[in-house]
């Protein structure tokens, strides 16, 4: 498959799962019923360069390796891209979009809670860009 359309399913991947990530923690949390969930548009750019020039290029170096492996290296990598793209965000327009709060997040850019999450995205990418290499290799 033509990377312009395997860049759109990885954006619409992480865009979709944080809309559900979100509306479930509010639910969870807050008892929030309604499920609205949300994302930002800062975030775009990042799933789709970031799950084309980063993650296809990892993902196909360390295929071989044990899973579990796999898993701390996505969550790690994905960790560093958010701390990145929070540091460069908020150096040009003041803010980081996705600031967080509380005793276990790093400068307010990375959530460690959200480690295994980011883990089991990026074997979850595995799955879905294997998939899509099948379908026009």
């Amino acid at each position: 498959m033509n990377v312009f359309i395997r860049g759109l399913v990885y954006l619409m991947m992480g865009v979709t799962g944080e809309v559900i990530y979100t509306a479930v923690k509010a639910w969870i949390r807050q008892k929030d019923t309604t499920l609205h969930g949300y994302t930002q548009l800062w975030v775009m750019p990042l799933y789709y360069f970031g799950g084309i020039f980063i993650f296809e290029k990892l993902h196909l170096a360390i295929i071989q390796w044990n899973i579990a492996v796999r898993f701390i290296i996505y969550a790690l990598l994905f960790f560093l891209v958010e701390y990145v793209a929070g540091y460069i965000t908020k150096k040009i327009t003041g803010k980081c979009a996705w600031e967080y709060k509380g005793k276990y997040n790093i400068h307010g850019f990375i959530n460690l809670p959200h480690f295994p999450f980011w883990g089991a995205a990026g074997l979850l990418f595995e799955i879905v860009h294997n998939y899509l290499m099948q379908l026009h290799p």
